[in-house]
């Protein structure tokens, strides 16, 4: 009797979905994955001029808003049922899993790896060394060799990168990675650095090492400005705590990077100062917001750069040039002395030629900084384990249908990875990630309701000294509310539960980067900029996740479109555990045949 009132019971429950679906009225159950492509048609030059000359208007923007809204999504975020209390800002909790002394020895042992000798590609049939045709990027190691060694001086080195900045500046189609810059205080520094290297003096590795920050950072004595020309006109009083800890390790601070204006939007566009080129392929975008620092080390003018990412802005540049990105958890890396555009979600981080350059600056840059209390409370910062490929017993999470919506070069460049990682040992988990879209949205609110905030004394006339894309953006921030504001709060709550909860299954979440590669500049973007809405959420579809949760995530380079362009694959991981996704981006190097870019220089002899 219970066996045939079950079957009954299971019967009916079969019927009702079906009645349910059918019936044109009924609630439809709720897709797990609910992030879509979206196309919004581009706009530029006088139309895009026109369209916010129309949001200004008073009664004609009562009917353009609702619209622009709606295409943000915002509609979505203010229906959410989220109960969860809000979180304002992402601070997870210390749990250290490495003393302090271990940690500190992991950091030693790989600085004193990292300098004894230059990795070099090995034939998997022969063993013997690769072909020297085979790309390889100059290291920060390989210029403290070569210092070491009389070989150069960074004296050479610095008169040598001035020439190709003039010259790349001459050219017809400017890679323009560098807005500011300074001929006598660079060649202060590299004089400097010779003379340490010529009494056996030398600060150490980084010590001679042309390195390049973001124009979000303070950097003395160029003001900072945020690729425009109005934010800042005064240099600071005093350095940014990253960029004063690589200036006492002796790198040689090239010049500020340029970036996409007020680091808004994530392709580098910047009308101000000229946009800068993606060096594997002139005709495209390098990615943004950080997009001089990541065109920077692809092109071989600094082998380290720094970004800032409050919306992919180090990984998605990173990816679209073919380079290694990290975002770090936040409060890992001090912020003081950036910009205060996007306080809650941005953070302060390397773009590197490799993996080793990538853990390297990372060792520098992380730790406790009294000027800013958020960094205080962090576990030892460590590299344990980088050097080890053995992958056994490491578990990724893949959600299937967010890893595959991607072109389909993208997609299958990652899945070689993971191949590669399961040869490894890596065991691969199938995942599901609930409510991705309302965290997309609470991202966006997050970020641009605080950059309207912090740039509310610049947005009080009507005649504003932004570029067009960056005011449309602005003019449609005003129309938050402070209740969006805290509901997006709440959302961020909502996913680091969410995230928590996976991350007692696995040890990071693997996905592209970007859904895809750099996308073209279009002449007409240059002169009065663009909007491309469709272009900007296919760039970002992987990206808010870790910002809006303070998640640690990196970029490493796996591959190449059809077009030649580069592909890039994120790993984001648990709270503190950087050295984990600096390991795996190491372990991804020998299944990866690198390219040099189609601009790319070399600063170091023969």
């Amino acid at each position: 009797m219970e066996n045939k009132d079950s079957k009954n019971k299971v019967t009916a429950e079969k019927a009702k979905k079906l009645i349910l679906n059918l019936w044109p009225f009924s609630k439809k159950e709720k897709s797990v994955y609910n992030l879509k492509s979206i196309s919004i048609p581009r706009t530029s030059g006088r139309t895009l001029k026109i369209l916010v000359r129309l949001l200004r208007t008073p009664g004609i923007r009562l009917l353009l808003i609702p619209l622009l809204l709606k295409q943000a999504g915002l509609p979505s975020l203010r229906k959410s049922k989220v109960k969860d209390f809000p979180v304002m800002e992402p601070i997870h909790p210390v749990e250290s899993k490495i003393t302090s002394a271990a940690a500190k020895k992991s950091i030693k042992e790989f600085i004193d790896s990292t300098q004894n000798k230059r990795q070099t590609r090995t034939d998997e049939k022969t063993g013997s060394a690769a072909k020297q045709s085979l790309f390889q990027p100059e290291t920060a190691a390989d210029f403290h060799r070569a210092y070491l060694e009389e070989k150069t001086t960074p004296v050479d080195v610095a008169m040598r990168l001035l020439d190709i900045v003039r010259s790349i500046e001459e050219s017809a189609v400017p890679l323009r990675p560098f807005i500011a810059w300074e001929e006598r205080e660079l060649m202060q520094q590299a004089r400097a650095s010779t003379e340490r290297y010529e009494r056996g003096e030398s600060l150490g590795i980084l010590d001679g090492v042309p390195i390049s920050v973001k124009d979000e950072l303070d950097m003395q004595p160029f003001p900072t400005m945020v690729g425009t020309k109005f934010y800042n006109t005064q240099p600071p009083a005093e350095d940014a705590t990253t960029v004063s800890r690589l200036r006492s390790a002796g790198a040689l601070m090239v010049g500020k990077t340029n970036m996409h204006e007020i680091g808004i939007g994530v392709t580098g566009l910047n009308v101000p100062y000229g946009t800068t080129r993606n060096p594997h392929h002139l005709d495209h975008y390098p990615g943004g917001s950080s997009s001089g620092s990541a065109a920077a080390v692809a092109a071989g003018l600094s082998p380290i750069a720094l970004g800032l990412d409050g919306g992919g802005s180090i990984r998605i540049p990173a990816s679209l040039c073919g380079v290694v990105g990290l975002k770090t958890t936040w409060g890992r890396i001090s912020s003081a002395g950036s910009a205060p555009l996007s306080w809650s979600v941005s953070t302060v981080g390397p773009i590197t030629s490799t993996a080793d350059d990538a853990a390297l600056a990372y060792s520098f840059l992380a730790g406790a900084d009294p000027r800013q209390l958020r960094t205080q409370n962090q576990p030892p910062v460590d590299l344990q384990d980088f050097n080890n490929a053995n992958l056994a017993g490491v578990k990724l999470g893949v959600f299937s249908p967010w890893f595959k919506h991607a072109s389909t070069d993208i997609v299958q460049n990652c899945e070689r990875m993971l191949d590669a990682f399961k040869a490894q040992g890596a065991s691969i988990e199938e995942i599901e990630i609930p409510e991705l879209n309302e965290a997309r949205i609470a991202q966006i609110v997050t970020i641009v309701t605080e950059m309207l905030t912090s740039l509310q004394p610049h947005f009080k006339t009507f005649r504003q000294p932004f570029g067009l894309d960056a005011l449309l953006n602005l003019t449609l921030a005003k129309e938050f509310s402070g209740g969006d504001y805290v509901k997006a709060q709440r959302i961020r709550a909502e996913l680091i539960r969410n995230l928590t909860q996976i991350y007692q299954q696995v040890d990071a979440i693997v996905t592209p980067t970007t859904a895809c590669t750099a996308p073209p500049i279009l002449p007409d973007a240059l002169i009065n900029g663009e909007s491309d809405l469709s272009t900007l959420t296919e760039l970002m579809r992987y990206a808010p996740q870790a910002n809006i949760g303070g998640f640690p995530a990196i970029s490493f380079p796996v591959g190449y479109d059809a077009k030649g362009l580069p592909v890039g694959m994120q790993l984001m991981g648990r709270p503190w555990e950087e050295s984990f996704l600096l390991r795996m981006a190491k372990t991804s190097e020998p299944f990866f045949t690198r390219h040099p870019p189609m601009m790319r220089f070399s600063l170091l002899p023969n």
